[in-house]
């Protein structure tokens, strides 16, 4: 099966939320973040926000269904990578890494210099992932006030805060 990676469309919206939920089940295999399994991610609504603004890709099958997705936000000087997700049955083939990359890639064309994110500081298919691809983990002093927020919200909704990290890459 061939995937192709664009921008997301209001038509995909409806099918995201169910693409999170499956690629989330992966955290049922670790005991202290299986809540994330059966908790609530983004809504349609959050979908269709970030689609108006250009700021969402989905992957999809042959067939034009979304099987994955990536969306941003701008931050005062950098794109902040709200999430990333891929079916469970489509994991382990690549499509984060290419879906990560394009938000590298609009970075770059909207001349962004640094993409952010937060992550689970401890899941190999989180921050030691994300390293892999060149991200770095943020000092705590030198989080932007935005991240110190975005962190502040995850511990508010139930993570740790050892247990969660900021993370940023530098493009050229």
């Amino acid at each position: 099966m061939m995937v192709h990676i664009r921008l997301a469309t209001s038509a995909d919206a409806k099918d995201l939320p169910a693409v999170e939920a499956s690629a989330g089940q992966a955290f049922t295999s670790i005991e202290k973040y299986k809540w994330l399994a059966e908790g609530d991610g983004q809504t349609e609504q959050d979908h269709l926000d970030f689609i108006a603004k250009q700021l969402e890709w989905v992957a999809v099958n042959d067939s034009g269904r979304p099987i994955g997705f990536i969306n941003a936000e701008y931050h005062h000087d950098s794109l902040f990578i709200c999430e990333v997700s891929v079916c469970q049955q489509w994991q382990g083939q690549g499509l984060g890494k290419q879906l990560i990359k394009q938000v590298l890639d609009a970075a770059l064309a909207r001349n962004i210099a640094t993409v952010t994110l937060t992550t689970c500081c401890d899941v190999p298919w989180n921050a030691p992932y994300y390293q892999r691809l060149g991200f770095e983990i943020i000092d705590e002093s030198q989080l932007t006030d935005a991240l110190r927020d975005i962190l502040q919200a995850e511990i508010d909704s139930g993570f740790k805060a050892t247990d969660r990290c900021a993370m940023a890459i530098q493009l050229t």
